[in-house]
């Protein structure tokens, strides 16, 4: 990655950016009103609700990495009135080559499409990047609604095994794991249009960001 990443893109009905302290008071209430189906699926729920003082901690440390490009956790929200949709992130944690995209939404946000147009504009931002030929998705295999999204983007089902389980130190679970690579992203990606900086300009797998 070269020069200064865009802190945001555009897609044709969202915004996704890095999270900031002042999206604490809104992320919280995304993830409280949510919490039990959030808890079904995600790893991370597990350990909300948090304080809001513990969510804005959360969401500098999360500001501070995007900018030092070591992960990439971001917020999704409506272009026409700013509203918190849900989350959003690349994150290295799954060897060379390759990074896991994972997303969710909040309850009354589900069934529109926004969780595939997010995850759209993020697989082509990775692809970008230096060195990234691969990105994976990870998900239970009994969550169809988030088994449809890699499905959606032209992923390829590499296996339904028993995975780690992400913040867990020793705990497995069943998981589909689905990748999309660099050669096959072109036709993958094809009803999807890489997403507008928001400021910046992005060149698209070309591994520049500026």
């Amino acid at each position: 990655m070269s020069g200064t990443a865009p802190e945001g893109w555009h897609t044709a009905r969202l915004l996704i950016r890095a999270w900031a302290p002042p999206d604490a008071p809104e992320l919280k209430a995304a993830i409280d009103g949510s919490l039990a189906e959030l808890q079904r699926w995600m790893a991370w729920a597990r350990s909300e609700p948090s304080d809001l003082s513990v969510i804005e901690e959360r969401l500098a440390r999360f500001q501070a990495e995007f900018r030092a490009g070591t992960n990439w956790a971001c917020g999704i929200f409506l272009r026409s009135t700013g509203e918190v949709l849900g989350g959003v992130s690349l994150i290295p944690r799954i060897g060379p080559g390759a990074l896991e995209l994972g997303y969710w939404l909040r309850n009354e946000c589900t069934g529109r499409g926004y969780a595939s147009e997010a995850a759209a504009a993020l697989t082509h931002v990775g692809l970008a990047m230096p060195g990234i030929d691969r990105i994976e998705i990870r998900c239970d295999p009994e969550n169809r609604p988030s088994a449809a999204v890699p499905a959606r983007l032209g992923y390829r089902l590499l296996r339904t095994s028993l995975e780690p389980v992400p913040y867990s130190e020793s705990e497995v679970a069943p998981t589909m794991v689905w990748a999309l690579e660099r050669a096959d992203s072109v036709t993958g990606l094809a009803d999807w249009p890489p997403p507008i900086p928001a400021g910046g300009t992005f060149v698209e797998n070309t591994g520049e960001i500026g």
